[in-house]
């Protein structure tokens, strides 16, 4: 059997994390304003009922992803918007308490 050249195996790896990372950036910077549930042919492809839907426009009879992109599309998500603004002021009502505990 042929010994692995440890030095040529490391560049290999590290090539590999090189390619990978960048995919990493990519997706985190998708992720922060494109829904997780539209395809590449702007389909939504979520198995519940979204905000965002439109009208099926394919054969398939999935829905068209409205979203665009310019907002916070998790909102689109809640069935029953009351929830979701008393979590959002609870979440600023901890972050405000948190920030006048920490030391100046």
């Amino acid at each position: 059997m042929q010994k692995i050249d440890l030095k040529k195996h490391q560049q290999r790896l590290d090539r590999i994390t090189e390619i990978f990372a960048g995919m990493v950036t990519h997706a985190d910077e998708q992720a922060a304003s494109r829904c997780p549930y539209r395809d590449r042919f702007d389909q939504c492809t979520a198995k519940f009922r979204c905000g965002n839907q439109q009208e099926a426009a394919g054969d398939d009879g999935l829905p068209q992803c409205g979203h665009d992109g310019s907002f916070d599309y998790r909102p689109a998500w809640e069935t029953d918007p009351q929830v979701y603004d008393k979590a959002k002021a609870k979440l600023e009502q901890i972050r405000s308490h948190a920030s006048r505990r920490r030391p100046s």
